[in-house]
């Protein structure tokens, strides 16, 4: 991000010259991103009062960076900006690693696909976003979207939206995200394209605003009520948009598509013909899928309070979630206390690249993401014992460590 959408200072190093931060302030001001009509303001009144946001206070930004290495089970490389706050020590881990394809496969050249980004201003708050690319240009989509949606969550904050108004803006701002990518034909976005997950944590009303497009999903983990003191359960904030689902297939089918199951999974095909064969329901880019087959970038937008039983939020590539629920998800966090939200999220990720493992013979895993967040900062969670995740076997452990050092 620039330093003028969070208010924080980029040493001078990294900005651009006078004369051209201003043409850019300029331009940013004339056309930025999430920018609403009128319909849109006349949804503005606030809901309640927001306590401040002050833009003197730094933002830290921390971020995955494009990256070509295409060792499985690396470790993407991060960019960091801004306000220089260590994030575990606020409660706040995450994990990107490389997935290993079928040798042969054209997908074996291609790189660490997911992106993830976090936006973090201490006591006031918080951006998070997962964005899961496919096809072979999706590291450049996934890296795309994630420079540039999460200015949006930012606005919503500062706005103090209603929640029609926060609905409102989120979808035009999808929308104008579409167009900015199928402009770019570089990215070769016809048949590549993202996943979604975007999060805004308003650390000073406790609140969530979670809005997404695909199988990213978004999970809340909060304590079961009336259970023992360490008892917690994963709870799903986000639908997958798959195209089984029953509304997603109509929209498919009015627009002239059709949903095929091919043994494994539902896709979606072109009316007559086959292709592009798309295993979700809505993303960016997709242009192909998204102009003759009802694919949509439109996203679903929920706002949620926090309450005291809230411990951890997940935001999560489905390189975790097809292979860990969102239970067990839960399950090995809570032998964590938010000072190892690192700790937590490599954990994750290790016995997620461990199952891939063993259910494929050795052969297969996907790009994995994690990003982590305590919610309490006090040591809530924090437990005697190692819990949940003796369970795992030492086999599942020693084969995701091998598996780092492997071509």
């Amino acid at each position: 991000f620039g330093s003028s959408r969070f208010g924080f200072v980029v040493p001078r190093s990294r900005r651009a010259p006078r004369g051209k931060e201003r043409a850019g302030r300029r331009s940013r001001a004339n056309v930025k991103m999430g920018t609403c009509g009128s319909s849109c303001q006349a949804a503005a009144a606030p809901r309640a009062t927001q306590k401040g946001f002050s833009d003197a206070e730094p933002i830290t930004s921390v971020s995955s960076e494009l990256d070509m290495a295409r060792i499985p089970n690396a470790e993407k490389r991060t960019l960091s900006l801004g306000g220089g706050v260590d994030l575990s020590s606020n409660g706040i881990g995450y994990a990107c690693r490389k997935g290993r394809k079928p040798a042969g496969s054209g997908a074996a050249r291609w790189p660490n696909q997911d992106s993830w980004c976090v936006h973090h201003r201490a006591n006031q708050l918080s951006v998070y976003g997962v964005f899961d690319g496919h096809g072979e240009k999706g590291h450049l989509i996934s890296d795309c979207v994630k420079k540039q949606l999460p200015q949006v969550a930012v606005q919503v904050a500062k706005a103090g939206l209603n929640a029609v108004g926060t609905d409102m803006l989120f979808k035009e701002s999808f929308e104008r995200m579409q167009k900015r990518i199928e402009a770019k034909t570089h990215l070769g976005c016809q048949h590549s394209g993202t996943t979604a997950s975007v999060v805004l944590h308003d650390r000073a009303n406790a609140r969530l605003t979670i809005s997404h497009v695909g199988d990213s999903k978004v999970v809340l983990v909060r304590k079961k009520v009336g259970t023992a003191a360490h008892e917690l359960e994963g709870v799903e904030l986000t639908r997958d948009h798959k195209p089984e689902l029953e509304d997603e297939r109509a929209r498919i089918e009015r627009a002239g598509g059709r949903v095929v199951f091919d043994g494994y999974t539902h896709r979606v095909h072109k009316k007559r013909g086959e292709g592009p064969g798309l295993n979700m329901s809505r993303s960016f880019g997709d242009v192909l899928a998204h102009n003759v087959c009802g694919v949509s970038s439109e996203p679903e937008t929920t706002v949620r309070d926090l309450g005291c039983g809230d411990e951890a939020l997940l935001l999560c590539s489905d390189g975790i979630w097809d292979v860990i629920s969102p239970q067990q998800a839960a399950d090995i966090v809570k032998d964590f206390g938010p000072w190892q939200a690192m700790a937590a999220a490599k954990r994750l990720a290790d016995v997620a690249v461990a199952r891939w493992l063993a259910g494929t013979g050795g052969t297969l895993t996907d790009d994995i993401t994690v990003v982590l967040v305590y919610l309490n900062q006090l040591p809530s969670l924090a437990r005697g014992d190692t819990g949940s995740t003796e369970a795992l076997s030492s086999a599942d452990t020693s084969s995701s460590s091998a598996s780092s050092s492997e071509p």
